[in-house]
């Protein structure tokens, strides 16, 4: 055999091999990714029985917003099974937190973390037996007692509505102060204007002054109207924050768990 045929054999083989290593390339990454769409799959299916299972318990949210203890103990057994998870995973979380630009395996690893989530969520919520509606019911009567408990305690027991309606009410008496204020100078410069031995030039800038301070005054009312009608609507879009007093208590008797609990950023996705 001549060299030429020689290379030209060793060149099929290489290409053959070459081909080979390919074909075992793009081939194991399929069944790898296919593989990894089998088990989201299967988690997903897992997880939706286990909401099924939960939801079964039927929940009507109160219409007075009223937290019942025993269910907020068992809202509270969940959090408790979620957060292990979290907490293992807290430090690997904030980690990829910190980076300027996550990558493939931040995301790979971010969204196992979820599901891992989402996993002990679901079987504590099948197991205790709480439905979905009533635990997003209970985070969101927790955390607005959470806010009006802090109100309450800097404003001496007050609701979130009185207390941001006071605020207004207050700025409004201040800015009504400063008006009679105003009209007492206006009066008087009125006064002051009259004086038979003042020059015309004298007159001419008084009557200057009291026109700018006429403009000012007549602003200064229509903020205060402005003020009387936003402290109204305050306090009425701030009503939707009130909780009853019964919920302040009882998230008191509570409160070093439910902050414990606790879970940075979690709930706004859900869990």
């Amino acid at each position: 055999m001549n060299t030429g045929a020689k290379v030209a054999i060793g060149c099929a083989v290489a290409v053959v091999v070459v081909g080979v290593g390919v074909a075992a390339a793009v081939f194991g990454g399929l069944w790898w990714a296919k593989g990894k769409a089998d088990q989201f799959t299967a988690n997903e299916r897992h997880i939706d029985d286990l909401k099924k299972k939960a939801n079964a318990v039927s929940f009507s949210a109160p219409a007075d917003g009223l937290i019942r203890e025993d269910r907020l103990v068992k809202f509270l057994d969940i959090r408790k099974r979620v957060f292990a998870v979290y907490e293992a995973h807290k430090d690997e979380l904030e980690t990829m937190g910190k980076k300027k630009q996550a990558d493939l395996s931040d995301l790979t690893k971010g969204l196992g973390v979820i599901n891992e989530v989402r996993n002990a969520q679901a079987q504590a919520l099948a197991d205790l037996g709480m439905s979905e509606a009533e635990y997003r019911f209970m985070v969101e009567q927790v955390y607005k007692t959470l806010w009006a408990s802090e109100v309450a305690k800097q404003t001496g027991g007050k609701s979130v509505s009185e207390a941001a309606g006071e605020a207004y009410d207050k700025a409004t008496d201040q800015m009504e102060k400063v008006q009679g204020e105003a009209e007492q100078q206006a009066s008087a410069a009125r006064q002051e204007q009259a004086d038979s031995s003042l020059t015309p030039e004298q007159r001419k800038m008084l009557e200057e002054q009291r026109e700018a301070a006429k403009k000012s005054l007549d602003d200064l009312k229509k903020g205060i109207r402005e003020a009387r009608k936003q402290s109204s609507e305050v306090r009425e879009n701030a009503r939707a924050m009130d909780v009853p007093p019964a919920n302040i208590a009882l998230f008191r008797k509570y409160e070093t768990d439910i902050k414990k609990y606790a879970m940075g950023g979690l709930e706004w996705i859900g869990l």
